[in-house]
This record gives structure tokens, C-alpha cells and sequence, in this order.
């Protein structure tokens, strides 16, 4: 790792330039000063105590990610915060009268996992109504399709929501006729929020023929023969009402928050990077943060449309009442973040060079096109530099090579203005940094936001959209760690509970085994050349996703002093077979110093031993 990358920067919303910014500066200031004093003398009043352990975890194999000791058998928690790290000897000597000892019985340890990129009150509501199928195969569609036909009053479309051709087996969505065939009947849909498959009797419904017109801001597809597929790509406001949108409260959005974290914490998360809220989303963790019932510690990225000129750009920036770092060890305001193009699930990730003759899979060839640019170039350089400018930490959601190039641009502007080297803007997702782009980003110090997820599930379908030139480029992790750049790991978790079966699963020894292993579920190994170490893995979802949250001093590893933050789980994650890492499970996920998951002792094989001595 690159020394200037563990000591660059200081903690984030420093150095406003305008006079709104100086202003508001002056405000968190003083409310900064106040919590250091506060928490000075806290320190000061629980020193002694802080000497003798709560609890000693012993005759453990802990994984610390702490390069002057990388693994140790025991670990001692006074309050929050780790107090001893070692060996059983030094570390049980520290004990009291009053210390809780639990053996581990040579249990594995890892620190608290840090997923890097979910979306938990958007993943929560998607199924408020009730679980959402996964569906693998267009067989399995049309069983659903009949199913829900049977049920349905006459008259209620059948939706099929949550559907992407790169999931499915055939590689591609299914045909109008292939919707008649389940549903003769009834009106029809299969739906993921951009492209949809109407069925005929839908299509007659909103008069759709070969003669309708192109929508402005979508594209009906059509035959050689001319007549409507049945595929709509885009075009919202012709498909909105059909898509079951509904209104959410601000208590479904307390629901749903509080119930993802629980799951969170059952798959050893003790730390997330939500990556996009707006108001509604900040208070829901404003509010849960006061009642002290956040049980995963949340960095929470704000998110703006960037549209409109740039001026009406930097006013909407200037308005938030806030910046990067403010908060505390639950809470705290992360990056902010845009949409800068579209994503690599549906064909509108946009690329370097047109995506060129073989895009049957997206359900359309136009070999002259590059894909969605979302925000106007002028609008990301002028959001970059207002960013830099009041202190904001700052990413774009970037899937295409293209978008990733216009992004490392927009940073290198802001940059020429006030050096950007501290303020760890990141590139979210950035699927394609070629050689180029990487070297960028070193020189910036600019780091990653990345989702192995893509690569083990849509791989064997996007390879030959995108050819083999490009999938040279497609998450070079070892390239950009051997960089120097910091690589966080996450899921982009935004639909389903269930934490393997999400459309992104954010179990996240899962994505640590396919960043190990590049294997996708052809079970072809891509570039293997890029595949990374298990501690390079691990760091990637605990350290680094520190350092994205300017926290590495506070969490991301087992050391003393740091949040007791752990996860003891159910494999050796440095020498068991590799192809275990995907099965891992924890065992307890510790939050703090306190047990926020324990797995039942039927599960697990019983309880460990605990006792005060």
C-alpha cells in the first residue's frame, strides 16, 4: 500500500472557500470544538477504567488486519474499544476481578466487516408487500406469470418486477410471445425499471402499433418487419402507472431501515456505506441514531440529480446544511454523490467506444451507440469543484469506461483549483479503468467503490457485448491494488432480504471469494491474472472501507484503541479451502464490544464458554 495513502488527509470539511461555506464552517466548528472537549474529558474520567477488560475473547486464530500483528490468539474489550491485542498470555494478564473471559475454542476471527455500497431502506421496501422471486430462467418467468393469473382480480395487470436479461439463461428478456403463452388472457409485464416486455394484450392498451411514434425519452422497439417486440427501454412516463409504484412514510422507512441492519449484522456487517439518500433517508438514521437503536455503524452519501445549469448546480450543493464527516461513531454524512451514467445490467453503462454489433442481450443492435451520459459535462466539472471547494467528499455512480474517463476529468479540473490529494474522492463502481484511468486515479488519489458481484453473475453475458478488449479492463483489482490505489468492497445491495439470494448478494465472505477467484457462474475464471490474495480481500471490506470513511484510525482492523468492532465466524478464512469462503457464516458479530448477532446454538453446534474468573 502506498505510504501516502495511510496518512494523507484529515478528517473531511475543512477549508470552505465561499461565504456560506465560512458560515457554516464557524457552526460545525464550534459544535466540533464543543464534542472534543466533551469527549477529552470522557477519555480522561474512564482512563483507569479502561485498563481492566469487560470481556477477554481467548484462544482464538483473529485475523487483525494490523500489519504489526497479523494474527493473535486474544483480544480484551474495555467499553467500545479493544484494550489489549496478543498472545492469550499477555492479553488474559490484563484481566479483573469482574472480566468476562470466552474461550474461542480456536475459532477464526475477522474485524467487523465494512460493506462499502448498499442501499438498506431501498432493499427493505422492495419487499414490504411480501417476498420477490428470483427468477433464472424464462420458464420460470412464465410459471410466475400463470401462477399470479390465477390469483389476480380480472382486470390487475400481472407485473413481474426485478428482471435482468444478464441473470437469466437464455441471456436475453422474453419475447411478447412468450408472455402471451402464460397469460392469453391477461395484461402482462415483465419489469426492471428501465427495460419492460409488454405482452399483447397490453400493448393493445396504451395503442401501441407499428405506427406509434418514438417516445422522447425511450425506444419502442420494433421488428425487421416493423411491428412492436413488445420490449420498452426507457420511456417512464408511458410505463410508470404499470409499475406498482406506491408512496412511502416516513415510518415504512424507519421498518425498513431498522430491519435491514439486523440482517446486516446476521452476515457480520458492522459498518456500511449507504449510498444514497436525500432527506427522507437522513432523517430515518437521524432518528434511529437519537434512540440509540442503530446496530451497524452507517456513512450515509447524499445524493443530487446535478441537472439544470451549473450555477443552479453549486446553489444546490450550497443549500445542504451540512459536509463530509459531520456526525458521530453511528452517524455520520458521507460522500456526495451523483448519477453520471447508466449501468452495465440493462446496456446503458456509457462506454470509451460504441458497444458495437453484439448487444442482442440488452434487446436491441445499434452499433453506433455508447450508452447514457446522465449528468452534462459541464454540470459534474462544476459539482467536482464546488465539492472540493466546501469540503464535501465526492463520488459518481460511473459503470462505463466512458463515464469513468469524464469522472477522473472532472476530479483533475477541481484539482488544478485545490489539490484534491486527502480529500478521497472515489469513483463508484468504475467497472472499466483501463491503464490509462488507472494511473489517473493513483496520481489524485482517488479511490474505488467496486461490486465483484457483477463480474461472478453477469459475466458469461456481458463478455461478448463488450468484446475482449474491454473485458481486459473489467475490475482489475490486483492491477489497481499492486497502483497503489484503496479498493473497497461492496454488493450494491438495493433488492431482497435474503443476503445470498439479493439480486446483489451483500454476504460478504461471498464477494470476498469472487474477488479471490474471479469464477463466474459458467465457472470460467475471468483474467485470472487480476485475482487478489485473501488478506488483499479481506482489506478490502474492512480497511479500506475505513479509509473511505476517513475512519482507518477508528475501525478496520483489530488493534488497541480501535472500535470493538469483530466477527467470529464459522471457517479458517486463510486456509480452508479456498472455494469455502463463499459458505462462511459468523458465528457472533460484535458491535462495540457488544453482541448485536449470535448464531442459535442448534445452528451453530453450542454455545462457547464464558466465565468470570
Amino acid at each position: 500500500m502506498d505510504s501516502d495513502h495511510q496518512n494523507e488527509g484529515s478528517e473531511p470539511g475543512s477549508r470552505p472557500i465561499s461565504i456560506a461555506a465560512r458560515c457554516r464552517a464557524r457552526f460545525f466548528g464550534c459544535l466540533c470544538l464543543a464534542g472534543w472537549i466533551a469527549l477529552w474529558l470522557l477519555s480522561s474520567g474512564n482512563a483507569a477504567a479502561q485498563q481492566t477488560p469487560d470481556t477477554i475473547y481467548y484462544n482464538g486464530n483473529i485475523v487483525t488486519v494490523w500489519a504489526e500483528h497479523p494474527s493473535v490468539e486474544a483480544v480484551a474489550i474495555a467499553g467500545d474499544r479493544f484494550s489489549a491485542v496478543g498472545s492469550d498470555a499477555d492479553v488474559l494478564k490484563t484481566a479483573g476481578p469482574q472480566t468476562k473471559k470466552i474461550d474461542l475454542h480456536g475459532k477464526c476471527v475477522v474485524p467487523g466487516v465494512i460493506e462499502s455500497h448498499v442501499h438498506p431502506i431501498t432493499a427493505a421496501l422492495s419487499e414490504i408487500d411480501g417476498p420477490i422471486p428470483v427468477f433464472h430462467s424464462i420458464p420460470e418467468i412464465q410459471a410466475f406469470i400463470r401462477e399470479r393469473a390465477a390469483k389476480l382480480p380480472a382486470g390487475r395487470i400481472v407485473l413481474v418486477p426485478k428482471i435482468y436479461s444478464t441473470r437469466l439463461a437464455e441471456h436475453r428478456y422474453p419475447t411478447r410471445t412468450e408472455i402471451d403463452a402464460a397469460a392469453p388472457d391477461r395484461e402482462a409485464m415483465v419489469d426492471n425499471g428501465y427495460a419492460s416486455v409488454l405482452n399483447s394484450a397490453l400493448l393493445k392498451r396504451l395503442g401501441i402499433t407499428r405506427d406509434t411514434p418514438q417516445p422522447a425519452n425511450g425506444r419502442i422497439v420494433k421488428d425487421e418487419k416493423g411491428e412492436p417486440t413488445g420490449l420498452v427501454l426507457g420511456a417512464p412516463d408511458l410505463l410508470a402507472k404499470f409499475r406498482g409504484s406506491r408512496t412511502y412514510t416516513a415510518k415504512d422507512r424507519l421498518w425498513a431501515l431498522r430491519a435491514m441492519l439486523k440482517h446486516y449484522n446476521e452476515v457480520g456487517i458492522t459498518s456500511i456505506i449507504d449510498r444514497m439518500e436525500g432527506p427522507d433517508g437522513f432523517r430515518a438514521y437521524q432518528t434511529l441514531d437519537e434512540a440509540g437503536e442503530l446496530t451497524v455503524r452507517s456513512y450515509v452519501t447524499y445524493f443530487i440529480k446535478a441537472q439544470g445549469s451549473p450555477q443552479q448546480v453549486r446553489q444546490d450543493i450550497e443549500r445542504i446544511p451540512f459536509v463530509t464527516g459531520w456526525g458521530d461513531k453511528w452517524f455520520r454524512v458521507g460522500s456526495l454523490k451523483t448519477v453520471l451514467d447508466g449501468g452495465i445490467l440493462i446496456g446503458t453503462a456509457y462506454l470509451r467506444q460504441p458497444y458495437g454489433s453484439h448487444t442482442q442481450i440488452y434487446g436491441f443492435v445499434e452499433p453506433g451507440y455508447r450508452g447514457v451520459l446522465s449528468v452534462p459535462k459541464e454540470n459534474i466539472f462544476e459539482m467536482a469543484r464546488v465539492a472540493d471547494e466546501l469540503g464535501w467528499q465526492m463520488t459518481a455512480h460511473s459503470t462505463g469506461g466512458g463515464s469513468t474517463d469524464l469522472l477522473l476529468d472532472a476530479y483533475e479540473a477541481a484539482d488544478r483549483i485545490k489539490p484534491l490529494r486527502g480529500r478521497r474522492f472515489t469513483v463508484t463502481h468504475g467497472n472499466f479503468p483501463d491503464d490509462r484511468a488507472i494511473e489517473r486515479a493513483r496520481k489524485l488519489g482517488v479511490a474505488f467503490d467496486v461490486q465483484p458481484a457483477w463480474l461472478h453473475f453477469d459475466g458469461p453475458a456481458i463478455k461478448d457485448a463488450f468484446g475482449p478488449e474491454r473485458m481486459k479492463h473489467f475490475q482489475p483489482l490486483k492491477q489497481m491494488i499492486d497502483a497503489g490505489i484503496v479498493v473497497a468492497g461492496g454488493s450494491d445491495h438495493m433488492i431482497r432480504f435474503d443476503a445470498r439470494r439479493a439480486t446483489n448478494p451483500y454476504q460478504p465472505f461471498f464477494g470476498m471469494w469472487m474477488a479471490i477467484t474471479r469464477t463466474m457462474t459458467d465457472g470460467q475464471v475471468l483474467n485470472p491474472e487480476q485475482c487478489i490474495s485473501r488478506a488483499e480481500a479481506l482489506k478490502m471490506w474492512t480497511w479500506n472501507g475505513a479509509y473511505l470513511m476517513f475512519q482507518e484510525k477508528e475501525k478496520g482492523s483489530i488493534e488497541p484503541g480501535k472500535l470493538a468492532d469483530m466477527v467470529v465466524i464459522d471457517k479458517d478464512f486463510l486456509h480452508c479451502p479456498v472455494d469455502e469462503i463463499k459458505d462462511i457464516e459468523p458465528l457472533e458479530t460484535i458491535v462495540g464490544g457488544k453482541t448485536v448477532y449470535e448464531r442459535p446454538a442448534a445452528v451453530s453446534g453450542g454455545k462457547r464458554d464464558g466465565s468470570h474468573s
